[in-house]
């Protein structure tokens, strides 16, 4: 399907774990995804890529269909992150305008984030800045020989209240770093911090935002997801991987025993479907392994 485009560096991946564990290494410029996959719609697929805070809401992602998708399935679509629906077949000289006008975009929104330290909605620290700050704590942790948890919490207010990141300001410590991820998602970054610290912040950081949630029952209205290492030094592991782990924890974690509402990562990996994914800065894009076009 690159074959005759300038994009013709695309690594292929056959099953959806390993698209979404050769993913954040590979980070790519583009993927497009089969709408059609053998055990997980492309849309779905779409959705896990999107949320993995590894790979970023900038990577644009293109779902590959043969059939026209109705407008209900644009919505759901726009809805998991996909940027676009491209036909199959399609002919290689409007596949690779297409393409150079999605990564063009893209490394313009690389560039303006780089540049962003605070979330305008919410005046917290964006997902860049929060990721710089991961490694920078991570660092510094590692050289002391401290632990850091990293707590992602997931409201379900409807519509979000803007008060609950400023809530979770006001009850972190000094040294914790507070990011927004979404308008309803938040992630708190904490140093020196073992996994019985950071459940000990998660309930106090749900008290608070309980208010900011309609006062209901907490397992009804908030979701927190963590992960944490006790000591950096002696168990290295990249910082972002960590809050990555910890917002995969929201939905796939281990249920706390005494708070089922918080999830502590356990090592599960979400299943995908056939993909591609592409290096970055080399022109790359994925694309399923499920089509292949005419020469």
């Amino acid at each position: 399907m690159l074959k005759d485009t300038p994009y013709s560096a695309a690594v292929q991946v056959h099953t959806g774990t390993l698209a979404l564990a050769w993913a954040p290494d590979l980070r790519p410029d583009t993927i497009i995804l089969d709408a059609d996959l053998p055990d997980m719609s492309g849309i779905d697929t779409c959705r896990l890529l999107h949320n993995d805070l590894r790979i970023g809401h900038n990577v644009p992602i293109l779902i590959l269909a043969v059939d026209k998708p109705t407008p209900e399935q644009r919505v759901t679509a726009l809805r998991a992150g996909a940027w676009d629906f491209l036909p199959f077949p399609l002919e290689a000289e409007e596949l690779s305008l297409k393409l150079q006008t999605y990564v063009h975009a893209k490394r313009s929104i690389d560039l303006a984030l780089t540049e962003a330290v605070l979330d305008p909605g919410s005046g917290l620290h964006s997902r860049p800045a929060l990721a710089r700050r991961a490694r920078e704590l991570g660092a510094l942790m590692t050289r002391k020989h401290g632990g850091l948890a990293c707590i992602v919490f997931d409201l379900d207010p409807d519509p979000a209240d803007p008060r609950a990141g400023n809530l979770l300001v006001q009850t972190a410590r000094v040294s914790d770093v507070v990011g927004a991820l979404s308008p309803t998602e938040f992630a708190l970054l904490a140093p020196a911090t073992d996994q019985a610290g950071a459940l000990k912040l998660v309930h106090r950081a749900a008290s608070a935002l309980r208010g900011a949630v309609g006062g209901g029952a907490t397992e009804a209205t908030l979701r927190c997801g963590y992960d944490a290492v006790a000591n950096l030094t002696y168990s290295p592991i990249d910082p972002v991987s960590l809050l990555a782990r910890a917002a995969a924890a929201v939905r796939n974690g281990k249920p706390e025993p005494s708070a089922p509402w918080v999830r502590r990562f356990d090592g599960s990996v979400p299943a995908g479907q056939d993909s591609w994914a592409p290096a970055r800065n080399s022109g790359g894009v994925s694309v399923p392994a499920g089509r292949r076009s005419n020469p």
